[in-house]
């Protein structure tokens, strides 16, 4: 099979790293799966760049598995700002798989600083596992489960299971492992499009997932959080008002690679 050369842009929140496709490309899923094989990106999630068809449009990033991912959105924000060339603090409005509306992120270009206020979950579920009683958060392109137990990959299939049993599928589920008494958090995201699981670095919508669990017994006002993962802290606020959750910001550094190109066989 001829090589062909593809243009990217890898992007680095929290060491989730995220490989950014500018060039357009017939098969996703197979280009997705060709760039997590090659170690040397390190990558653990890929979106694929729709540029505007109108200067009224948004620049899209469709990650591979049409799911919704907090860090690529912000991480894809920042890009956008300096791709439109602004400087400093910004507001930008991007378009991301599993949102149906725009998503508004906040910027500071220079100092590679990015927050996206992502939608609470549409509802919330009980999952029993083991004995356990497990929290499911179902927001728009990806559910995550809290799990207060030690990371493992027998584990994370034990629960997927449980949870399509009583739910079904959606995009993507994640199982957030959360030690309680060292405050950190192990993410693992299974993304169905490319049959794919991978225990991320760090997880952003999985990051505001935690924060909602962490502030549950919080009537009302806003609450924050460093949550430590592997790969660092992400930054997370939730806002509640009357005991439901308005809000929920997540945020941090990202580190941008200016534009590459690689081969994909």
């Amino acid at each position: 099979m001829q090589e062909k050369t593809i243009e990217i842009i890898i992007a680095d929140p929290a060491k989730n790293i995220t490989i950014f496709v500018l060039s357009p490309v017939e098969d996703r899923a197979e280009t997705a799966k060709r760039i997590l094989a090659d170690r040397s990106l390190g990558a653990e999630q890929v979106g694929f760049v729709i540029p505007p068809k109108s200067p009224e449009d948004l620049w899209r990033l469709e990650m591979m598995g049409g799911e919704f991912c907090g860090n690529a959105a912000r991480s894809f924000g920042l890009w956008a700002a300096r791709n439109a060339g602004l400087s400093g603090p910004a507001e930008v409005s991007i378009g991301i798989s599993g949102l149906a509306s725009p998503l508004g992120t906040r910027v500071h270009a220079e100092k590679g600083i990015a927050e996206v206020a992502i939608p609470g979950p549409y509802r919330q579920e009980v999952l029993n596992f083991q004995g356990q009683t497990l929290r499911a958060y179902r927001f728009d392109g990806i559910t995550h489960v809290i799990a207060p137990i030690p990371p493992d990959e027998k584990t994370f299939f034990g629960i997927k299971k449980e949870f399509e049993k009583k739910f079904g599928q959606d995009k993507a589920l994640g199982v957030m492992f959360y030690d309680q008494s060292k405050g950190f958090m192990v993410p693992g995201v299974y993304v169905y499009g490319t049959n794919s699981l991978i225990f991320e670095s760090s997880c952003g919508s999985g990051s505001g997932a935690l924060g909602i669990w962490l502030s549950e017994d919080l009537p009302a006002g806003e609450a924050s959080w460093n949550i430590a993962q592997p790969g660092g802290c992400i930054e997370t606020r939730v806002l509640k008002e009357q005991g439901l959750v308005r809000e929920v910001f997540i945020g941090g550094r990202v580190i941008l690679s200016e534009p590459m190109r690689i081969g994909v066989k």
